[in-house]
């Protein structure tokens, strides 16, 4: 039986092949975790989310588009769906300027990472870019993708501390780590669920009532 995500009453409900079940409720806030044992099922469970309304995916490669520079991607995300008319669409810059400080970045690189395109940046500044985007607008849940895979220790907690950020932010947005096996794994801190999978069939099924 394949991963089950059911989207009922505001309540995720995920329910795994030996019948463990997790559930999240979107308006409470809070970190949750899946342990999967490979990328198969890492992948079959990220693609059953991501059908649900209100869920965003950030992979470990931030998600940005290639063909545009880091500015270029920002405009789209953060402009999208906004009426031009709208006093409050024109303040994005000012809140990414702040968003961008916040998550550590200083002045000087502010200033240039704009112009750059993605491939030309360190993976965790990618990853980084992609995440100040669900900082200013952030989805009903936001799934961490994998994000701590060939990461160093201290490169691992700044992701941890980054996402705390998150949560000050948007203290009643959840965030789900959704993450591979291993024993060096970093520990989520104040982690409210945790649901550990065998490997699932190829298919993935996601239900919404």
């Amino acid at each position: 039986m394949p991963l089950i995500v059911c989207l009922e009453q505001r309540t995720l409900t995920l329910t795994g092949d030996d019948g463990q079940r997790m559930e999240i409720v979107l308006d409470q806030g809070g970190r949750h975790r899946i342990v999967a044992p490979d990328a198969a099922t890492v992948g079959e469970v990220v693609a059953a989310l991501e059908a649900c309304p209100g869920v965003s995916v950030l992979p470990a490669n931030g998600g940005l588009l290639g063909s545009m520079t880091v500015a270029e991607n920002f405009a789209l995300a953060l402009r999208y769906g906004t009426d031009p008319r709208d006093d409050a669409a024109g303040d994005w810059q000012h809140a990414l300027q702040i968003a961008l400080e916040q998550c550590g970045l200083p002045p000087e690189r502010i200033a240039s990472i704009g112009r750059e395109r993605p491939l030309a940046l360190e993976r965790t500044e990618r990853w980084l870019i992609g995440f100040v985007r669900y900082l200013l607008r952030p989805p009903e849940l936001l799934v961490l993708d994998r994000v701590f895979g060939g990461l160093s220790r201290r490169q691992a907690e700044t992701v941890i501390a980054l996402e705390a950020v998150y949560h000050d932010f948007h203290p009643f947005r959840p965030t789900l780590f959704v993450d591979i096996d291993s024993h060096e794994l970093p520990a989520v801190p104040d982690c409210m669920n945790r649901l550990e999978l065998e490997a699932l069939p190829l298919t993935a099924a996601s239900t919404i009532h």
